[in-house]
């Protein structure tokens, strides 16, 4: 929907986060990627009845998020055995100095289930994701080289696929008319849904009866939260271990948060992505490495623009902060909220207060200045301070 903010360079950020998810190219190419997904998961499940699983669509394309085209898809990949309630325990990771309950180890308390699994069990009877994630690869390989010809199409044969820190990445080219030789991720994430909610987590109490979003939270904590398999723990250093994760409450949240088109939430969102799109290069963390100068160790990512968006709605949540005359105010105080995270080393996570999304604690010293500084200066610049 064409929007007029009266505003020269919030109209600049808003054109440049149009994206027509309805356009019919950009539809053909989520059904080929559905498909082509949907494709590996009954392979995997035929293959080895240890993975059979069931998709779960995620990530920015399916919260309707996206501005710059249908370059990544997510989905979780959740296993159907290890879901069933009461089949897994999180427990604290030993011996940690600096806990943080965002990172967890996983044991199989069913006995039947924890001898079938035993070849992915440690010694101390842990689920190995490092282990699993080496299989699910494995499995994604060997899908990708049997799978049908009438899923490629405008698809390449040649696919890339990798082992991220998380998830394992598919990269394929598309060959149609409005998106010619376009490359697109599809991130599959190896996961377990969690029944119940994390004792680490306040929502409870900072969403009260009298918040109008008290009914979505409810429904939100409903659906529970899942443990993603991660090769790197909360020091960004290779640590096998399971991470929490909130996709789905998520979901229910920002579609509860958008359900009004004449509010400017999703601008709000899709403006600040451009944003940071457009200054990436200069918000930086340096980390200090063992010998030597500071070097790049992490760049700003839209999931913490989602968060900080998720603390400000429940901070206002009342439509009349989120009209079009208030869309520079709400840009400013989540830029504010980021800028105030960094400078104090405390960027944690929407819905467990102790869960670092960049753990400072446990890292090697980080200088935070020049992000802090140009945080300011992007502040100035869009007037927005």
């Amino acid at each position: 929907m064409r929007r007029n903010f009266g505003d020269d360079e919030l109209q600049r950020l808003y054109k440049k986060a149009e994206f027509d998810r309805e356009d019919k190219e950009v539809k053909k190419i989520e059904k080929r990627i559905r498909s082509l997904v949907d494709e590996i998961s009954v392979y995997i499940g035929r293959k080895d009845p240890l993975f059979k699983n069931f998709v779960i669509p995620s990530g920015s394309f399916y919260e309707d998020l996206k501005v710059e085209g249908p370059d990544e898809f997510d989905f979780m990949i959740c296993l159907e055995q290890l879901s069933s309630p009461g089949v897994c325990v999180t427990k604290d990771i030993p011996m940690r100095p600096v806990p943080d309950p965002g990172y967890v180890d996983v044991q199989v308390s069913n006995a039947v289930y924890r001898n079938r699994w035993k070849s992915y069990l440690s010694k101390r009877e842990n689920r190995k994701p490092d282990v699993l994630l080496k299989r699910f690869k494995q499995l994604i390989e060997e899908a990708i080289d049997k799978r049908k010809q009438s899923s490629r199409d405008e698809l390449d044969e040649y696919v890339n696929i990798q082992l991220r820190k998380i998830p394992i990445t598919i990269k394929v080219t598309w060959h149609g008319k409005e998106y010619s030789n376009f490359e697109i991720a599809v991130d599959l994430t190896l996961c377990i849904k969690m029944s119940g909610w994390p004792d680490a987590s306040d929502i409870s109490t900072r969403v009260n009866r009298g918040h109008p979003g008290y009914e979505a939270f409810r429904k939100a904590v409903a659906e529970g939260y899942h443990l993603v398999a991660s090769t790197i723990g909360e020091s960004g250093k290779h640590r096998p271990c399971w991470r929490l994760s909130f996709s789905i409450p998520e979901g229910v949240i920002l579609k509860h948060i958008f359900k009004s088109p004449n509010l400017v939430h999703k601008a709000t969102l899709k403006v600040l992505k451009v944003l940071w799109k457009e200054n990436e290069d200069s918000l930086l963390l340096l980390e200090q490495p063992d010998e030597g100068s500071f070097s790049i160790t992490w760049v700003f990512h839209s999931y913490v623009l989602k968060t900080m968006f998720l603390h400000e709605w429940t901070q206002f949540p009342e439509d009349s902060y989120w009209t079009k005359d208030q869309l520079r105010e709400r840009i400013k105080g989540i830029l504010e909220r980021i800028q105030s995270s960094v400078a104090s080393k405390d960027i944690r996570s929407f819905w467990v207060p102790g869960y670092k999304l960049f753990n400072f604690r446990a890292r090697k010293a980080t200088n935070t200045k020049s992000c802090v500084d140009n945080l300011a200066s992007l502040l100035k610049k869009c007037k927005f301070s």
